[in-house]
């Protein structure tokens, strides 16, 4: 059984918008992907693929978090 990192997201600024209007995310991601340890750039992709839930243009822009 891989090992699991527990993690608490919080969205303001409006960016709880895009995640269903929830600002708080409890999410377990694996400590080690594809033989990398998990980084942000992981955990981005996967609040993206796993909780998102609209505009995903508003939140990554080429592969890392969208800054205006």
């Amino acid at each position: 059984m891989a090992a699991i990192i527990s993690l608490n997201v919080e969205f303001s600024g409006g960016l709880e918008l895009l995640f269903s209007n929830e600002r708080k995310h409890s999410v377990k991601v694996p400590r080690v992907n594809e033989g990398q340890p998990t980084d942000l750039a992981y955990l981005i992709h996967y609040l993206r693929d796993n909780l998102l839930k609209e505009r995903a243009e508003l939140f990554v822009e080429d592969g890392t978090v969208y800054v205006a």
